[in-house]
């Protein structure tokens, strides 16, 4: 399986979401592990000279529009990883991914205290309901078969909401005849 093989990755994840409850879970409740996954990082105590000389003059020379935090590098890293795999797809994970860097940086702003709480508690729900949505389709979530799938998942439903508008119809199609190819490799390993 190539690393920054679009088909690849999409069907290696998609073979353990095929289920269509599974994929709404998953579209709504990626994108709030990994906004709460930023706010967590943001809570980190930084040092005075990395927020001195590092966050400060970035948050200064972006003026508030992109908000510098800790966490912004693994967006950045996340989204470059995704434009890899693929320029359209990548460029919207792209979009919204920057949007719950920006969102996770204000809610520490207007939560103040109350934002840790309130991550965990969101946090654990999005958890939970993923493993509901694993129950329903009667597949372990791929992340217990290989990690790296946790960094896999945001771009994987990026790609479904694309799909779901119709967009993208060579790649849905060489996806999901791999997704099948997986699937069918996974209940022969099984017999």
């Amino acid at each position: 399986m190539g690393i920054f093989n679009l088909v690849d990755q999409a069907a290696s994840y998609g073979a353990y979401h095929n289920n269509n409850v599974n994929k709404f879970v998953h579209i709504i409740f990626v994108p709030a592990i990994l906004y709460t996954a930023i706010i967590f990082i943001n809570l980190l105590d930084v040092s005075p000279t990395l927020s001195e000389y590092f966050l400060a003059p970035l948050n200064t020379l972006s003026q508030g529009f992109i908000p510098v935090t800790i966490g912004t590098p693994l967006a950045i890293a996340i989204s470059l990883y995704y434009c890899a795999l693929d320029s359209r797809v990548g460029l919207l994970a792209t979009i919204w991914i920057m949007s719950a860097n920006y969102l996770a940086f204000y809610t520490n702003i207007v939560l103040g205290d109350k934002c840790l709480f309130f991550a965990i508690s969101l946090h654990i729900f999005s958890w939970v309901s993923q493993f509901v949505g694993h129950y329903i389709e009667g597949r372990r979530p791929a992340l217990i078969d290989n990690l790296f799938q946790v960094f896999i998942a945001p771009f994987f439903v990026t790609l479904e909401v694309l799909f779901i508008f119709g967009l993208l119809r060579q790649e849905r199609i060489m996806v999901e005849n791999k997704i099948q190819q997986n699937i069918d490799a996974a209940k022969k390993k099984k017999i």
